[in-house]
């Protein structure tokens, strides 16, 4: 009796897996828990310095003030020069310091501030000779100084160093008028003049 052919070949041979039972390989377990480790690392915020140093710092400039004078270059009160009342035949060369009725401007400057001080010829000078006028033509002649031990004149429109204290000093101006004698006519004289303040 003859025996007819296996068509399953050798019984003993391995089967062929299907490609459906291939299965991916794991990774190691200690390969994932050093990974998590790294991450968690670089997620740590780095520590600072709970202190450190703060530089505080104020800048003064050199400067002066005005007193009573808020807005510092209008309305500034430097007051006023009054010679008094004279008679009109008086000769006479008569002196006055600025001041008048709470008026009189007090400067005060940061130490090491040299302040300076210019007037000009006014309104009805003759030449550099300052004059007040009645208005009506006539006119009485008088000058400017710095009052001190050693007064400087004060020429129009001359620049000159002011000399001031370490506190509020009042504007040392000084005015001289010259009463000619005779020919003036009774009446009020006046004259406006521009000073001007610079440090």
């Amino acid at each position: 009796m003859s025996k007819s052919p296996s068509l399953g070949g050798n019984a003993h041979a391995p089967a062929f897996a299907h490609p459906r039972d291939v299965r991916r390989a794991s990774p190691p377990r200690a390969w994932l828990g050093a990974a998590l480790l790294a991450a968690h690392a670089l997620a740590v915020p780095a520590s600072i310095p709970t202190t450190a140093p703060m530089l505080v710092t104020a800048s003064v400039v050199r400067g002066c003030i005005v007193s009573g004078a808020p807005q510092q270059t209008t309305g500034v009160p430097f007051g006023r020069i009054d010679f008094g009342t004279h008679p009109a035949v008086g000769a006479a060369s008569v002196n006055a310091l600025a001041g008048g009725g709470g008026l009189q401007a007090r400067i005060e400057c940061t130490p090491g501030t040299q302040a300076h001080i210019s007037a000009n010829a006014g309104l009805h000078a003759q030449g550099g000779q300052r004059r007040m006028s009645n208005n009506a033509g006539q006119f009485i002649a008088y000058s400017l100084a710095l009052a001190g031990a050693a007064a400087a004149p004060l020429p129009p429109d001359t620049v000159v160093d002011l000399p001031l204290g370490a506190a509020a000093t009042a504007l040392p101006l000084m005015g001289t008028a010259s009463l000619p004698g005779s020919g003036l006519a009774a009446g009020l004289y006046t004259d406006t003049v521009q000073v001007t303040l610079t440090w």
